[in-house]
């Protein structure tokens, strides 16, 4: 005999289902790429690079904030930084 799911936590579950299709779940991909300040696992993840190149380009680019224990990073100095070793023309 198969036991029957227990439906509280089924529902405790959907309930935290942010991709679930059913849901009214407004925020985008794009919405949460939009952070002024992020972490750094946040900031690997948007650059695509590791740790410490992404510790370098916040320092780098006057984006780097510490308070204690925490490390944030501004992502629109980054970008801004970025930007200045931008190919003129496109061309690669």
């Amino acid at each position: 005999m198969r036991r029957k799911e227990n439906s509280v936590m089924s529902n405790l579950a959907q309930q935290y289902d942010f991709f679930d299709k059913r849901r009214n779940y407004t925020e985008t991909k794009t919405e949460r790429t939009k952070k002024k300040w992020l972490r750094c696992p946040e900031a690997m993840k948007r650059y695509s690079v590791c740790r410490k190149t992404v510790m370098e380009w916040a320092l780098e680019s006057g984006g780097l904030i510490k308070k204690g224990k925490l490390v944030f990073i501004d992502a629109e100095s980054v970008d801004r930084f970025l930007d200045s070793y931008r190919v003129p023309g496109e061309v690669y």
